[in-house]
């Protein structure tokens, strides 16, 4: 299965280009935003987004904020925190994940969401 994803990153240009790497190379469609204000408007402008990987550390919107704010807009939307150790207060998102593995991220996706994992 392929999914839509909307990923927000604080990693730029690198870690963006690396998660986006990574997704699109499982054959997934990967919306990407810099901070959260951009994150959550791409998904009103494009609300067929199946998976929000947002990390932890967006620095313009409390990521606690971003996370409400995206289920304010789709309240069934899973949420993947992003972060750096791999645990921490991930508020009402669904699922985490380390930042820096991004085999567990696409293992996470296909375990809940049955998502493909390779090309």
């Amino acid at each position: 299965m392929q999914l839509v994803a909307l990923v927000i990153e604080v990693e730029q240009p690198e870690g963006l280009s690396a998660r986006k790497l990574v997704l699109e190379t499982a054959k997934h469609n990967v919306l990407t935003a810099y901070n959260g204000a951009e994150g959550v408007e791409l998904l009103r402008r494009f609300p067929g987004v199946d998976v929000v990987i947002a990390h932890m550390l967006v620095r313009d919107i409390p990521f606690h904020r971003v996370v409400e704010m995206v289920k304010a807009i789709r309240p069934d939307v899973r949420i993947v925190a992003l972060s750096p150790d791999g645990g921490g207060d991930i508020g009402d998102a669904d699922f985490v994940v380390p930042s820096h593995e991004p085999q567990k991220l696409l293992e996470l996706l296909h375990e809940k969401f049955g998502a493909s994992t390779e090309n």
